[in-house]
This record gives C-alpha cells, structure tokens and sequence, in this order.
C-alpha cells in the first residue's frame, strides 16, 4: 500500500550518544554523559563509555605496515606503501579491466570523505563496482519506506513519544542490549499503562521485558505481518475511511492478506493462532500504537516485501501520520 499524504517531519531520528570529549592533563580523553540530552537523558551505552579508548596511542597505527616475503606484517614508509597499492590497482585494472576493481565505503564516513571516495572509484580507477555496508543493513527498509510514504528510512516521531503511545509492536530489535538508553522509553510505555509486543525469534534481553513475545521461525516474518494483517480484515478493524481517503493499493494488500488465514501463518511461522489473535487484539484496541522495524525483519530474501508488510498493517488500521501512532524503522 501507499500512503497517499505527504508528512510535514524529518522521518529521521537517529538515536545519537550524547557524549561529550574532553582532554584530560595526561594527554588521554576522557567521556561524559550529557544530561540535556533529550534521547539519552545524561546515560551512555557501551559505545559511548569506550569511544575514547579508540585514540589510546596503543591500540593506534603510527605508521603503515605492509606483508615481507614470508607474510608477516611490517612497518613501512608512506612512499611505500602507496607505491604497492597503486601498484597492485594497476596491474589488476590493466589484466581484468576497470570493473574488477571495488570501492566499499561505510556509515561512519563523513560527507566529505564519502564524497571523495566516489570521486576515486569513478574517476581514478574508472570502476562502477562501489558500494557501502548499508546497502545490506537498512536498504530493506529505505525501499519500502519510499514506496509507502515517499521518504527514506527513520522515526517520524521522537523516541519521547513511545511512552505515550498504547501498544508498540518491536520487529526484529535487540535494543536492550544494541541500543541501551533507549529500553527506558518502553520501560515508561509499560508503566503508563501501554503494552510491548516483541518479535524476534530469540529469547533476547529486549523481548524478556515484553508483555508479549512472539517467536516465528527465523526468516518467517513476511508471513507473519500478513496473518496479522488478515485477521485485522476479518474482525472488522480496518479503519474503512482512512484506507480510503488516504492510501492507495489497498486491494492488492488486502489480497496477499487473505491468502494467509491463521492456521496457515501458524504452520509457517510457528506462532499459534492465540497468539497472532492476542497481538491484533493488544495493537488495535489502544487509540494509538506504533510498529518499530529493525534489522530483523529487513536482512530476508524479501525484506523489503517485509516491511512493507508492516507498514500495512499500520496503513489498515489507520495508525500513520496520527498523533503517537504510526511506523518507524530503528535507525
């Protein structure tokens, strides 16, 4: 399905560390929490805690170090070791062509950076074969988020309204241990009263604090949202009006819902019919509710069928662009 609306808000909401660096008298760097920070609220992941420890003069190269006859490591001079690498490029660009040479970049790179490393690939080396490791993490979701709604992956709400919000459905995130400052928010949705719906094929740290925790069968997830999404059509919880007026695509989604009746989804995904019955009941009857997709789901032969999948199941029941309501992917 497609949502017809364009949102008014940046989908991005990227979960940040909140930390600050400071020089210490010694020449090390220590790491501080940041109270006024709205995400982490003055707490720091493991990330956070040992991002400093990256620039200990120990564990840091102080020069390049390239492989001796016998293929052990060595220290080299700058001149040398550039002198190999352009080397080794133009030898295998001049036996195999352009193309047999590869570029992969990565998120951490800056603009800047990710800019230049494009400029290498095409114009130095003359090669199309450039790619970057999001193209596996999160490319799923990008997909499908721009088919449904016309914007790339991210959160179109800030994680404050989690706690807000009756019952979030979390797909394929182990965010208690991936993301630690963050389990709070979902800690506070279950004392005000919401309810958390884990899927994850794991008994993870995350899914242990749930109210429910579902386990399909490792790769079942397609078959899942859309055994969801049937019983949503049979019991009469499709919000008729807004499916309407603001979606398109809806029989095609109704279609693949239908052919996935319960007892089928059940021998599929392992996840017995109580239970997806149990999970349309606690999704539909709070006034909002959110789905928050991860890498679970995305990393599939058809992950962006996936997610696509669940994003329907908030299209139908009219839960996107509603206030602490609709879907967002963990960034």
């Amino acid at each position: 399905m497609q949502s017809t609306v364009t949102p008014t808000h940046c989908p991005y909401c990227a979960l940040q560390c909140g930390m600050n660096l400071t020089p210490a008298p010694d020449g090390t760097v220590e790491v501080s929490e940041r109270a006024d920070f709205p995400v982490n609220r003055g707490a720091l992941c493991g990330k956070g805690r040992t991002a400093a420890s990256v620039l200990a003069p120990g564990v840091r190269l102080t020069s390049p170090l390239v492989r001796d006859e016998g293929g052990t490591l060595v220290p080299a001079s700058w001149d040398e070791a550039l002198d190999r690498i352009t080397a080794g490029l133009g030898r295998t660009r001049a036996e195999y062509g352009p193309d047999a040479l590869g570029v992969f970049g990565g998120g951490g790179l800056t603009n800047e950076k990710a800019y230049t490393l494009g400029k290498f690939a095409r114009v130095v080396l003359g090669t199309s074969q450039i790619d970057y490791n999001g193209r596996f993490c999160m490319s799923s979701a990008a997909a499908a988020g721009i088919k449904a709604f016309g914007l790339d992956r991210g959160l179109p709400f800030p994680l404050e309204d989690i706690p807000k919000s009756g019952c979030v459905i979390l797909v394929g995130s182990n965010l208690a241990e991936t993301m630690p400052p963050s389990l709070r928010f979902f800690t506070e949705l279950r004392e005000n009263g919401g309810t958390l719906i884990v899927i994850d094929p794991r008994r993870t740290k995350t899914a242990e604090q749930a109210d429910l925790h579902l386990a399909p069968r490792p790769g079942t997830d397609l078959a899942l949202a859309l055994g969801l999404l049937h019983l949503v059509i049979a019991e009469g919880r499709v919000d008729e009006e807004y499916v309407r007026e603001r979606t398109a695509g809806w029989e095609d989604a109704r279609a693949a819902a239908m052919a996935h009746w319960p007892e089928y989804v059940e021998r599929i995904t392992g996840v017995s019919v109580p239970q997806l019955r149990q999970t349309v009941r606690m999704f539909c009857e709070p006034e909002s509710a959110m789905v928050l997709t991860a890498r679970g789901p995305e990393q599939q032969s058809k992950g962006t069928d996936t997610v696509g999948a669940w994003i329907n199941l908030c299209l139908a029941t009219g839960r996107a662009g509603r206030p602490l309501s609709g879907y967002g992917c963990l960034t």
